[in-house]
This record gives C-alpha cells, sequence and structure tokens, in this order.
C-alpha cells in the first residue's frame, strides 16, 4: 500500500510541475508590466488594521442579515482584541446563536419592527433626539400624572374637605345650622361656616376638570391620551362628582338664601325643614370618595419604606374612625333629644338642663353620653325612643371602637415582632462576638454595620402567588427601576421590552459594605457590572494620581465584564461610609435574554458597537475622565442600536426630506470650479485654505451641517477628506502635503513618491476623471451610515446600492450630485457597480481569486472600458491614501505603499492582461518580499496561505511551512487543489472571514493552525459535495462562498482541541444563495466551548488523529487523481 501511495505520488509531482511551469511562465511574462521584487521585504506594519474599513464593504454587500450579525460580533471582538485581553463570553456567544437560530424564521427586521410600533402604540416616541419629550399646543396643557406633587397635593387638600365635610354635616343636622355663602350672621362659627361653604363649592367642580387632565396607569401602562382619559372618567366618577356637586350648590342656594339682600322668593318653598334636610343629608354621600384617596395615601406612606411612618398613619386612621364614630352618635343623641324636647315632651336634654347653653356645652355633654354612658340612663321611662337610641349607641360604641382598638393592638403586635426579630438577630451576634473575644473597636464597627444592614434591608418576605407575574414585574420595576434607567441602553430596554427590564431588576444583586470597604480594586478580574446606589464612595487610580468622590449617585463601572471573558478593574472603588452597591453578571443577564430572542439580538448588537468603541483607558486620563470616555461609548452604541434609531427618528436625518441646498453659499464655489482650480491653479495656497475652498464646493463635507456630521461619524468624514487631499497633493506633486501625517522614520520613499505619480500619469487625471473621483471620495461614506441605510429598501441597503438608490432618488441630500454632467455621472455609476463586486482591499491580502478579477474586466468593458479603469484606479489612489485619516496620507508609509503599489500596477493591467496569470503574479511578488521563492505548485499555494494570514515577514512565512509540513501529503494535496482554483478553470471556494480564522487560531493555543487546516480539508469537501448537488454541470467551474463568520468566533472561544477538531460533525451548512452558503455551529458547539481537557478527551482526540490518517491513506488514490485534474 505505502509503495502504491508514493508512485502515486512521484507521478502526481511531475504532472502538477508541468502544470506549475506553465504558471511560472505568465508571471515571467508580467516581471515586464510589474516591478521587480528583488528589493528587500520590509514589514507591512499596520496594513491589516488600516484595511479594516475597505474590507468591512464588500462583507456586508454579500452577507445575509443573520451572517452579517454574526460577522459584526466577530470583527467588533476583532477591533477589541487588539488590547490583547478582550474576549466575548460564552454566554453572549451563545445567545448570538440561540437569538439568530430563533429570530431568523420569521425575520430579524418585521421583527423589529413590529416591537417598535408595539412600543409607539402605547407611549408615543419623540420625534428627535434633541427634543426628548413631545410638544404640547401652546394652548394646552401636558395631562398631570396620577402620583406627581400637585396631584398628591390636591388629593390631600379633598381629603381634608370630606373629613371636614364628615364633621360638619352632622353637627350641622342636629343643631340645624346652615352651611351657605350666605352669611347669616356676625358670629364666628357663621363665618367660618361660610368660608367653608365657599371653598367646597369652588373646589369640587376645580376637581371635575382636573380629573378630565389627570393620566392614569393601565396594566402598568401609563395612559396620556385625553380621549382615554375622559373615557375612563367618564365610566367611573364623574356622574356621582356631577351628583354631589349638583347637591352642595343646591343646598347652599336654597338655606340661608333668606339673609340675602336680595328677596328670592321663588325658593321658598325649597327652604323648608324637609327640604333641607334631605339636602344636608345626601352631601354625606361625599364620604364615599374617601376611600379611593384613602388607597392613595396608604400606598404613599409605605413607599417611603419608614416603620415608624406605617405605624403613625396607621394609629392615626384608627384614631380618627373612633372619633369620627363617637362624634357621628354624639350629634345623632343630640339631634334625637332636640327633636323629643317640645313644650309637652322632656327629653334627656331637658333632664339635663342643658337645653338652653351654648352648643358647644350641650356638644360636650352628648359626646360625654357616648363615651362615658351613664347606667341606668337618665331618660324618661316612657321614652322609648330615647331607651331604643342608648341601646344604638352602647353597641355601635362596643363593635366599632372595640374592634378598632383591636386592629389598632393587632398592628402594634407585628411591628413589635418584627423589632423583636432584629434584636434577637443583634443579641445573638453579639453575643457571638464577646465569646470570640473579638476587640471592642473591632465589635462596634460589626455592631454599626449589623445595624445599618437590617435597617436598610427588610427580613419580611412576601408570597409570591398572591400577586399576578405582572404586577410582579411593576413590583420589580417600581423597586429598582431607576437604578437602571440611567444607562442609556437599559433605559431603550425599558421602553421596547418592559417585561425583560424587570426581569433586570430582579436579577440585580444587592450587596452591603461598611466604611473603608473596597467594592473593587485595580487589577483584579472584572466579573461583573456594579452600580454605586446609598452611600459615599471614592474612585481612585492604582497610584493614587487621580481621586473622585461622590455620594448617593447611580454611576456604572465594569460594563464590558457583561461581554467580554476576561478584563480587568483599572480603578479601585472604595466606601465610605456604609453603602448600598447592585451587582449583575453576564450569566444572570444571559438567563434573562435568554427568554427573548428579539431582545437579546438588540443586546448583541449593541454588545458590538460597544466593543467597537470601546477602549481601555490611558494612563494619564483621570478618574473623571474615564468615567465620561465609558459613559459616551455607552451613548453612542445605544444611538447606533437599530432599534433607538426607528423609535427616535432624528428628522435631521430623514432621507426623504434632507436637502442641503441651503448650504450653497457661492456660486463660484462649487465642484467643478474647484476641480478646475485644483488642476489649473500655479499659485501656492495653504493647507487651511485648501480645505476652506473643499468644504464650500463640497457641501456634503461641511464641518457643522454635513452628511457626515448630521449622521455622527467625524471619523468617516476626515477619511474622506484626507483621501481627497491626497489626491490633490498627487496631482500638483506636492510631496510635503501628502507625508505630512507620517512619522519621519516611516515616511514615504521619494522612489515610491515617482511610483505613484507614475500611476496617476497613466492615469491620465482631466477634469472629468478628477472630479468624479472626488465627488466618490467625498460621498463614499454614505453607505456605511446605518441611520441613513435603514431608511431605504432591503435590496438598497448595501454601501454602493446605498449611494446609487440616494443619488437616483434624494438627491437634495447630494447637492454636488447637480453638479456633475451626464457623462461624469455614468462613470459615478459604473463605478459604484464595479465595487460591488470587486474588493480591492480584499485583493490585497489574497481573499479574492482570479476570477474575482475576470469579473471585474468584464464589468469594466461593458461600463466604460479603459477610461472608467483609470478612473477606478485614481479613485483607489485616493481611497488607500486616506485610510487612516490625516490632513494628508497617513496611511501610505514606506511600508504600506508598497503592497498598494504593486497592487495598483496590477489593477492598471487588468484590461490587456488575462486574469489569472496578473493574480499570480501578484501572489508571486507577494511571496517574494517574504524572502521565498516559490518553484512548485505548493509553495504557490502556500504564498497565497501567507496572504490570507496576514504574514509579514520571513519569520511569518516560516512559521505556515512547518505548520503546513504537519499535514498529510493528501491534506496537503486538497489544500494545494483549493488555493490553487482560480474560478475560472476550475471551482473556486472563496473562504470569507478566513484571514479571521486563521489569525484567531494562531492565537488560540486549543486550536493551532494545522488543526485549523485539517478541519478546513473536511469543510472543503462537504462544500463542494453540496455545491455539486445545487449547480448544473454549465456552472461547474464557477465561485462558490462560504461563510466561516461564525467559525471565527468559534475558534476565538473553544478551549477544548477535540471540541474543535471534531466541530463540523456537529455544525450545519446552509445554503443562503445558489453559491453561497453559511456554517452555523449550532447549539451543540456552543455549549461545549467550555468543556476542559481531561484525560478522556486526549484520549479521544488520539483515536481522532488515527482514523484520519487511516481514512486518507485508504482515499489517496483518489485524491491524487483529482489533484492532477484541477492542474493538467
Amino acid at each position: 500500500m505505502e509503495t502504491v501511495l508514493q508512485q502515486h505520488l512521484l507521478d502526481l509531482e511531475t504532472k502538477i510541475q508541468h502544470a506549475f511551469d506553465g504558471v511560472q511562465q505568465h508571471i515571467q511574462e508580467m516581471q515586464k508590466l510589474l516591478h521587480p521584487a528583488d528589493a528587500p521585504p520590509q514589514a507591512i506594519e499596520d496594513l491589516d488594521a488600516q484595511l479594516a474599513p475597505a474590507l468591512e464593504e464588500s462583507a456586508e454587500r454579500q452577507l445575509s442579515s443573520e451572517a452579517l450579525q454574526l460577522k459584526k460580533s466577530a470583527e467588533r471582538q476583532d477591533g477589541a482584541l487588539t488590547q490583547g485581553h478582550l474576549r466575548l463570553n460564552s454566554h453572549m456567544m451563545g445567545l448570538s446563536m440561540k437569538a439568530a437560530e430563533a429570530v431568523g424564521v420569521v425575520g430579524r427586521e418585521s421583527l423589529r419592527t413590529s416591537f417598535v410600533e408595539m412600543t409607539r402604540s402605547q407611549q408615543r416616541s419623540p420625534v428627535s433626539n434633541d427634543d426628548k419629550s413631545r410638544p404640547c399646543h401652546p394652548g394646552r396643557c401636558k395631562p398631570w400624572l396620577p402620583n406627581s406633587k400637585f396631584r398628591v397635593s390636591w388629593d390631600l387638600a379633598g381629603m381634608f374637605l370630606i373629613v371636614c365635610d364628615a364633621f360638619l354635616l352632622p353637627v350641622v343636622i342636629a343643631w340645624d345650622l346652615d352651611i351657605t355663602p350666605f352669611l347669616g350672621d356676625n358670629s364666628v362659627a357663621a363665618r367660618l361656616l361660610q368660608m367653608f361653604s365657599i371653598i367646597s363649592m369652588c373646589f369640587w367642580p376645580l376637581d371635575i376638570l382636573l380629573n378630565f387632565n389627570t393620566s392614569f396607569y393601565v396594566k402598568g401602562t401609563l395612559q396620556k391620551a385625553r380621549w382615554a382619559i375622559a373615557k375612563r372618567y367618564m365610566t367611573t366618577w364623574l356622574a356621582f362628582d356631577i351628583c354631589v356637586v349638583a347637591l352642595d350648590l343646591s343646598a347652599g342656594m336654597t338655606a340661608g338664601g333668606e339673609s340675602a339682600n336680595s328677596g328670592a322668593d321663588f325658593l321658598q318653598p325649597l327652604r323648608s325643614a324637609r327640604y333641607l334636610r334631605i339636602l344636608r343629608t345626601l352631601r354625606l354621600l361625599r364620604i364615599l370618595k374617601a376611600g379611593k384617596i384613602n388607597v392613595l395615601l396608604e400606598n404613599l406612606v409605605i413607599s417611603m419604606g419608614r416603620q415608624w411612618l406605617i405605624l403613625a398613619f396607621t394609629v392615626g386612621k384608627m384614631l380618627l374612625a373612633i372619633g369620627a364614630v363617637a362624634h357621628i352618635l354624639a350629634c345623632a343623641w343630640f339631634g334625637l333629644g332636640a327633636s323629643l324636647s317640645d313644650g309637652t315632651r322632656l327629653s334627656w336634654i331637658d333632664l339635663a338642663g342643658i337645653k338652653d347653653l351654648p352648643p358647644a356645652i350641650q356638644y360636650a355633654h352628648s359626646i360625654g353620653w357616648i363615651l362615658l354612658p351613664p347606667a341606668p340612663p337618665p331618660v324618661r321611662p316612657e321614652s322609648g325612643l330615647e331607651q331604643v337610641g342608648c341601646l344604638v349607641c352602647v353597641v355601635t360604641t362596643v363593635l366599632v371602637i372595640g374592634s378598632a382598638l383591636s386592629i389598632l393592638t393587632g398592628t402594634l403586635n407585628e411591628i413589635r415582632q418584627v423589632n423583636s426579630e432584629r434584636s434577637r438577630k443583634r443579641r445573638e451576634l453579639r453575643i457571638y462576638l464577646q465569646t470570640k473575644a473579638v476587640r471592642t473597636e473591632l465589635l462596634m464597627r460589626i455592631m454599626s454595620y449589623a445595624d445599618y444592614k437590617m435597617a436598610r434591608h427588610s427580613p419580611i418576605s412576601f408570597d409570591a402567588g398572591l400577586i399576578s407575574p405582572m404586577l410582579e414585574a411593576e413590583l420589580a420595576t417600581a423597586q429598582l427601576g431607576d437604578t437602571l434607567q440611567g444607562h442609556p441602553f437599559f433605559a431603550l430596554t425599558g421602553r421596547v421590552f418592559p417585561q425583560v427590564f424587570a426581569d433586570f431588576c430582579r436579577a440585580l444583586e444587592k450587596k452591603f459594605f461598611c466604611e473603608a470597604e473596597s467594592v473593587f480594586s485595580a487589577g483584579l478580574l472584572a466579573e461583573m457590572m456594579y452600580i454605586t446606589s446609598h452611600g459615599q464612595f471614592s474612585l481612585c487610580s492604582a497610584t493614587d494620581s487621580s481621586h473622585l468622590e461622590f455620594e448617593d449617585e447611580c454611576r456604572y463601572f465594569a460594563e464590558v465584564a457583561l461581554y467580554v471573558e476576561a478584563v480587568m478593574h483599572h480603578f479601585s472603588l472604595r466606601t465610605e461610609s456604609f453603602a448600598e452597591v447592585f451587582a449583575l453578571s453576564g450569566s444572570k443577564m444571559a438567563a434573562v435574554l435568554a427568554n427573548s430572542p428579539m431582545c437579546a439580538t438588540m443586546f448583541i448588537e449593541y454588545t458590538n458597537e460597544y466593543l467597537l468603541h470601546y477602549t481601555l483607558p490611558a494612563p494619564n486620563l483621570s478618574c473623571v475622565e474615564v468615567l465620561e470616555q465609558q459613559s459616551n461609548c455607552a451613548q453612542r452604541s445605544c444611538e447606533s442600536n437599530s432599534f433607538y434609531l426607528e423609535l427616535y427618528v432624528d428628522s435631521r436625518r430623514v432621507i426623504r426630506t434632507l436637502d442641503l441646498n441651503y448650504l450653497k453659499v457661492d456660486d463660484l464655489l462649487s465642484p467643478p470650479s474647484f476641480v478646475d482650480h485644483v488642476l489649473r491653479s500655479k499659485e501656492p495656497e495653504t493647507l487651511d485654505e485648501t480645505v476652506k475652498h473643499l468644504r464650500a464646493a463640497f457641501v456634503e463635507l461641511h464641518p457643522e451641517e454635513g452628511l457626515h456630521i448630521r449622521y455622527s461619524d467625524s471619523k468617516e468624514q476626515e477619511r474622506a477628506e484626507s483621501g481627497i487631499l491626497s489626491l490633490i497633493a498627487l496631482v500638483r506633486d506636492d510631496y510635503t502635503l501628502y507625508v505630512s501625517p507620517q512619522k519621519p522614520t516611516a515616511c514615504l520613499s521619494s522612489e515610491q513618491w515617482q511610483e505613484l505619480q507614475e500611476l496617476l500619469v497613466w492615469c491620465c487625471p482631466d477634469h472629468k476623471k478628477m472630479l468624479t473621483a472626488i465627488f466618490l471620495l467625498a460621498v463614499k461614506g454614505l453607505g456605511k451610515f446605518r441611520s441613513l441605510t435603514r431608511q431605504l429598501p432591503l435590496d438598497c441597503q448595501r454601501p454602493e446600492s446605498a449611494i446609487s438608490f440616494i443619488l437616483s432618488f434624494y438627491s437634495a441630500a447630494v447637492p454636488s450630485w447637480d453638479e456633475l454632467d451626464q457623462e461624469e455621472e455614468e462613470l459615478v455609476h459604473g463605478m459604484l457597480q464595479l465595487q460591488l463586486g470587486f474588493n480591492f482591499a480584499q485583493m490585497l491580502q489574497g481573499e479574492n481569486v482570479a476570477a474575482n478579477l475576470l469579473q471585474l474586466k468584464e464589468k469594466i468593458q461593458n461600463n466604460g472600458g479603459e477610461e472608467l479603469l483609470k478612473v477606478y484606479v485614481m479613485y483607489l489612489l485616493g481611497f488607500m491614501s486616506g485610510l487612516a485619516g490625516g490632513t494628508g496620507s497617513r496611511f501610505m508609509t514606506c511600508s504600506n505603499a508598497k503592497t498598494v503599489i504593486l497592487g495598483l500596477s496590477m489593477l492598471k493591467n487588468a484590461l490587456s492582461e488575462k486574469p489569472a496569470p496578473l493574480y499570480w503574479s501578484y501572489i508571486h511578488h507577494r511571496s517574494v518580499a517574504m524572502q521565498h521563492q516559490p518553484r512548485k505548485p505548493e509553495d504557490l499555494a502556500v504564498a497565497r496561505l501567507a496572504c490570507l494570514c496576514r504574514a509579514q515577514t520571513h519569520q511569518d512565512y516560516e512559521f505556515l511551512q512547518k505548520a503546513w509540513q504537519e499535514l498529510t501529503k493528501v491534506e496537503q494535496a486538497d489544500l494545494t487543489r483549493h488555493f490553487l482554483a482560480d474560478g475560472i478553470t476550475s471551482q473556486a471556494v472563496v473562504c470569507e472571514f478566513l484571514p479571521l480564522c486563521l489569525e484567531r487560531a494562531k492565537a488560540n493555543a486549543f486550536v493551532r493552525v494545522p488543526v485549523l487546516l485539517e478541519v478546513l480539508v473536511d469543510l472543503l469537501q462537504a462544500v463542494r459535495s453540496a455545491s455539486q448537488c445545487r449547480l448544473t454541470s454549465d456552472a461547474a467551474a464557477s465561485l462558490v462562498a462560504v461563510d466561516l463568520a461564525d467559525l471565527a468566533a468559534f475558534i476565538l472561544m473553544v478551549q477544548n482541541s477535540y471540541i474543535f477538531q471534531t466541530c463540523l460533525a456537529r455544525a450545519k451548512l446552509r445554503a443562503t444563495e445558489k453559491c453561497r452558503f453559511h456554517l452555523d455551529m449550532t447549539q451543540e458547539n456552543w455549549r461545549r466551548v467550555s468543556e476542559p481537557q481531561s484525560d478522556v478527551v486526549m484520549l479521544a482526540s488520539s483515536v481522532h488523529a488515527m482514523q484520519r490518517r487511516q481514512e486518507h491513506g485508504e482515499h489517496a488514490n483518489s485524491q491524487v487523481k483529482a489533484l492532477v485534474r484541477c492542474h493538467v
């Protein structure tokens, strides 16, 4: 078997060498067109980091929404990992997968829109980020909140009037007095009754109007709509209030009207004693409304959380009830005696001798009868009504007052039990400390902290079954909602997903600290987010060079610990007094989000943005600056979230109404005149003048109202201006301006400057080409503004498609577009079409294949020919120069220019040369730059792998060569077939995010590059087999794309080599389009990312390796034949 295999491999070497000789011949022909590659290699420093914006474009254009989410997750982590220690934790990665699977069935966009529309229907969203509340009409006022200070004060005033009414009405009926706005006599009592009548007759009609202007809660949602308020009030208390107010007005106008100056004789029939008593009695109905206000006051007192206040309220309510009952009985007892006392009969009033005494003395005797009833009662034996009245008074007094006293006693006992429980715990703690002989100073500190904790933490719990889940959620929100509302994204969660927000409130863990205790210390691992609540705190740096003190403030610390695997605290937080801190861990947050896939999707998107904007604190920053930096990071990430952008629509960013024509202040500074000035002006011009003229001509770059500033992307504007200024410097041959942002040690060399000038001369920069390139550089960033692209149709949200759509339908947002003639507009659309299918930055990394160059060639031929190619190369000169920003080109240093010049030199021959030789010439030169001369097909495959792996030096290449040698011959042959496939004569599989997978495999000791290549071999076989089932025979030699974003994220997290080696067995290969696949790692893989290494795992790994060798030996013959067919 071994002999046969060796013979087949020898035949393979011979036949492939002939195919390779043909490639070498093409490469030699290209030497005349490309620069010699025998120069000493230089490290391409920071090339990949600076190419990130360009690489981002093509991936976003091609991915589905689910793959894009995973791609963003991988890239955001990659950006965060530049610090070397930030790793997205397994909770978030697993949550991302679960949410993507659940949401992907229905569609993320439709679900997000439905949630946002639901939120808007429940509570109206603001129309602008600058105005957080809906403006009211000048003639209308906002509805009062039900728990606002004014409304509570008004209800307290109403409660006071009801109590006064309940006290006065029995007195008025018993002593036949009048409560009327008309003054009957000049006594003090009459004046007080008059004042009370006037206040009451004014207050209660106003109360009706105020009830029409008070919002209310329905199912925990505040209702502010006036029609809803009116409907609710009309179906509840309106009829009752109108009747009682009418009774007030009737009683007030009929009682005492005879004392007025005007003789209202028509009211005389209503002034009889019978009608007056009826009206006065009916006014007691207002007491029914006291129950609603009593509930409000009781809830208000309970919400204050003070035991003594609850006790005082309970005691006061019981005393008020006892007094009210005694008062009513006393008035009734006196009224009974007064009704029986006439000229012929004697009542208890006559027997007591108080008939002619003042009313106050009479009331004192009457209340004395109720509180201290004499036995036997001094009434006439034949007065049956008085005997019955005595019995009723005694029975009522015993039942009502006795019951009230019993309730009061029970309340006191409950509070005593609570206090006794605290006293018992305190006593047990003190005894324990004394038996352990704790020193006095420490004992006092412990006892003080115990008193504080028992005061702040109630030992009383409740039965959760007594309240519904909705009420329990509202309770959690009411108790801890303010703690999370200060964070912008948690506030957004509370608005869009209130139930999830309530779960977050319940997930908060309260921690208590004594004085001078560390909440967390600098240098320790951050495991959760901390939220300060109550107490005095001190935040200081590790060296105590920066210090910040605050008290009773909600501040958020170590939020990044919720999202990443490991991060350290950079500051120390200490308490200066007894304090409370809330903590939220990543596991609890993931458990809450697991029940809401749409909310989890929103959080994953926010996490990606947060890690993109998050940077480690610089050593020279103060505590205040670091807190502000982290707060801004959270705010920017929240404002970039798609849910936030749909909920808070900024009128300045609505593309259908955006018109920047008002920024044109001078017709002389139009884009064509600016380009003419650049090409023809011979007078020297300062940089500031050039920038000023540029911004005036292209108003999209306006420093205050331009497109980039409106969509909050100053970095993108800096790149655009840098690219334009660099292109202007090339046209004017201004080397000083071009290299002004570069360091002297890495500055672009004069020889390279000449090479750039030769490329520019080849482009023949005239007015038309220059205007087209500068215009596209100025507006290229529009396609990256997500708050803009989400306003466009789904099929027009890719960067280039978005720009084309805006130029076609919303040209008012891009005034410079109207300054272009028809030929220039066609060139712009042709350029956008080129970039839809070809990405130059990916070409520099070897991600593309020769077929992509063929597609580029065909598009150029169909959309303008060589002139379009020259405009494209001129545009790329500016675009690549401006990748890193700066007033000039910060990116095009000596090391970076080498690769860019090589790529542009290859690209300018795209029409005249065949794509395959052109492509492999570039790979060949990259290999030579790393001091390796390809001599056989395998070497060329390793050279392309080095480009994909972002190798920069000879040492990087040697590392890959060693990894390649660890593979079996069959695996090497299969990978050679893959890396040498051009997509023209043989089917090519384009593995998206393969460079990211290789980079993370190098950093993960449990994966390693050789193991990744082994997995890649199996994956390629599966992709080819799946593509053959989907493609026809005519399409066999084509491009097949497979998205490895999920695999890249998995490589970052996996901590077990065997789990990674066998991950494809648990993964799914999902076809998204005809020639496109997406590798889903599934939950089975994500659940095992943290599985530790063990003896069983190592044994399984060994068996797996032996099985692979056996399978490769059995299938060696078929693999060799496939490789020969590929290259012969």
